[in-house]
C-alpha cells in the first residue's frame, strides 16, 4: 500500500518536543511553572504535575446552574427545532432542502468526498439508523430508545433481557449507587458519566414525531423521571480534523451509534435492578444543559458542551429513570465563558455564518425576524440553526467546523491540556495568544485535505496486536 508522508497523531506526540517548549513559553505556561523547570523536567513528570495543578486551580464546583436564566423562561417546543421543521415538511423551504441531504454524490478526485469516505460514513451510522431510527433528529420512542417498560412475563423470549425486574435492589449509600451506575456505564462504552436530578426546565415541552407531524405530551411517558444520567462519548480526533467532509461523518456516526448501544445497555442495567428507565439521544430533552447540570462541562460560543478533557469533541446521550437514591454531580466552571468572549475562532471558521461574533452572550436571541435560535432564555451566544442546517444540506455532510476549529479540541497531549488550562487562568491577552498559537501550529484547520490523508494513512498503525 502506498504510504503518505503526513504525520499521524502518534508521530506528532513523539516528534514535537522542541515545539512544545516554545508553545508553553509563548502561552504563558512558563511563567506558571518556570521555564527552567519545564526544560529540565521529564515529560511524564511534567504531564502529571501540570494536569494535577491545573485541575486543582481551575475546575470549580458550583451549587447552582452556571448560566443566568431569564425569569420568564419557558420549556422549549421541540416542534420548533430546525430538524423537526425540515423532516416534517412543515417549513416550505427546509422540507424540500432536507430531503436532499445524504445524497449519493462522490468525487474520487477530492479527498474527503471519495467513495471510500462515503462508505466510512455509512458504516459508522449503521447501528444508529437501525437501532434508534430518527433519533438523531430528536424523534422519541424509537427502537432501543423506546418507552415500553415490560414485566418479565411480557418479554418476547428468554433471551429478551429488556424488562423491569419485580423487586428493587437496595444500595446502602447514595455514593455506592452512583459509583455502580458510573462503573457500568464506563464498561458499556461511555467516556463521561454525570448523574443529576430530573429538571423539567430542560425537557421538551412536548415530544414531536416529525413524519406524522404529531405532538405527544408527557402524560404518555411511562413513569415520573427522578434522575437523568448523562453520557458523553469522545469522537475520533483524526476523523473530526477532516471537517467538513464525508470522512468526519465517520466520527459523528460512530458517536451516535455508540450512544445507542451504551444508553440502551445502561437502561437495561437499571431495569434489572428493578427501576424504570428510558434511554434517549437527542430526544426527550436538551442534552447540553443537562450535561452542564451533571458536571460534564460548560457551554461554548458554538452552542456545544465544552468538556475539560475533550472540548466540544463529544456526543451526548441520556438515560431517564425513576431511581433517585444517587449522589448527584454538581455543575462546574473552568473559564470557558471568558475564553469564548475573546476567541471567536468557531465563528470565523463557520462556513454558514451561523455563529455570532458578539463579544458578550445574551439572554435574548437576535431580533432579525427569524426564530431559529434554540431554547431562548439562557444567557449564551445564539447560533442560527437555520443557517447551519442550510450549509449542511449544501455541503451534504454534518460540517462540524465549529468543533474542529475550537482550541479546546485537541488530542490528549499534556502540552495541549496545559496551555488550554493556563489560558483559562490568564484571560484576555493569554486567550489571544492561545488562539493564535493554535493557528500557528496548524490545529483546528477546516477544509484541510491533508487531514483526510492523515486519517487514511497506514504508517505507524498497528492492527494485529504486535
Amino acid at each position: 500500500m502506498e504510504k503518505t508522508k503526513e504525520k499521524t497523531v502518534e508521530q506528532e506526540s513523539n516528534q514535537s518536543k522542541v515545539d512544545r517548549r516554545k508553545f508553553l513559553k509563548m502561552s504563558g505556561a512558563a511563567a506558571a511553572l518556570g521555564a527552567t523547570a519545564i526544560s529540565q523536567m521529564p515529560e511524564k513528570a511534567l504531564a502529571k504535575k501540570a494536569e494535577a495543578s491545573v485541575k486543582n486551580a481551575l475546575i470549580r464546583e458550583l451549587e447552582d446552574f452556571p448560566v443566568e436564566i431569564k425569569p420568564d423562561y419557558k420549556q422549549f417546543v421541540q416542534k420548533n427545532t430546525v430538524f423537526s421543521q425540515a423532516v416534517s415538511g412543515l417549513h416550505p423551504t427546509l422540507g424540500p432542502l432536507g430531503r436532499t441531504f445524504e445524497r449519493y454524490e462522490v468525487d474520487d478526485s477530492k479527498p474527503g468526498f471519495t467513495r471510500l469516505d462515503w462508505a466510512l460514513h455509512h458504516g459508522a451510522w449503521a447501528i444508529e439508523h437501525v437501532a434508534t431510527p430518527g433519533s438523531k433528529f430528536g424523534m422519541p420512542n424509537q427502537g432501543w430508545y423506546g418507552w415500553q417498560q415490560k414485566s418479565k412475563e411480557e418479554r418476547s423470549s428468554f433471551l429478551d433481557l429488556d424488562y423491569v425486574y419485580d423487586t428493587k435492589h437496595q444500595f446502602e449509600t447514595r455514593e455506592e449507587a452512583s459509583a455502580a451506575i458510573k462503573r457500568a456505564a464506563r464498561l458499556f462504552g461511555a467516556e463521561l458519566i454525570g448523574i443529576t436530578y430530573h429538571n423539567k426546565m430542560w425537557d421538551y415541552e412536548k415530544h414531536f414525531i416529525a413524519p406524522a407531524r404529531q405532538e405527544i405530551g408527557w402524560e404518555g411517558f411511562p413513569f415520573e423521571p427522578k434522575t437523568v444520567v448523562v453520557l458523553g462519548f469522545e469522537m475520533d480526533y483524526e476523523s473530526m480534523a477532516t471537517a467538513p467532509s464525508y470522512t468526519l461523518e465517520g466520527a459523528i456516526g460512530e458517536g451516535y451509534s455508540r450512544m445507542s448501544i451504551t444508553a440502551y445497555q445502561l437502561s437495561v442495567f437499571l431495569k434489572s435492578l428493578g427501576y424504570k428507565a428510558v434511554a434517549a439521544g437527542n430526544d426527550l430533552g436538551l442534552s447540553v444543559p443537562y450535561g452542564m447540570q451533571a458536571g460534564l462541562g460548560e457551554a461554548g460560543r458554538n452552542g456545544m458542551l465544552i468538556n475539560f478533557k475533550y472540548g466540544p469533541r463529544i456526543r451526548l446521550a441520556k438515560v431517564y429513570t425513576d431511581f433517585d437514591f444517587a449522589e448527584y454531580d454538581k455543575p462546574i466552571t473552568f473559564g470557558v465563558l471568558e475564553f469564548c468572549k475573546n476567541c471567536k475562532r468557531c465563528a470565523d471558521q463557520c462556513p454558514g455564518n451561523a455563529i455570532p461574533l458578539d463579544d458578550e452572550p445574551s439572554m435574548t436571541p437576535p431580533e432579525d425576524g427569524e426564530r431559529w435560535y434554540n431554547n431562548p432564555g439562557p444567557k449564551k451566544w445564539y447560533v442560527n440553526a437555520k443557517k447551519c442546517f442550510e450549509y449542511w444540506c449544501q455541503s451534504n455532510n454534518s460540517c462540524a467546523s465549529c468543533i474542529t476549529s475550537c482550541p479546546y479540541n485537541k488530542p490528549d497531549f499534556w502540552h495541549h491540556r496545559l496551555v488550554d488550562k493556563i489560558g483559562a487562568a490568564m484571560p484576555g491577552p493569554a486567550h489571544d495568544i492561545m488562539r493564535e498559537m493554535d493557528i500557528a501550529f496548524g490545529y483546528g484547520n477546516t477544509m484541510d485535505e491533508k487531514a483526510v490523508k492523515t486519517f487514511w494513512a497506514d504508517k505507524n498503525r498497528k492492527y494485529l496486536g504486535r
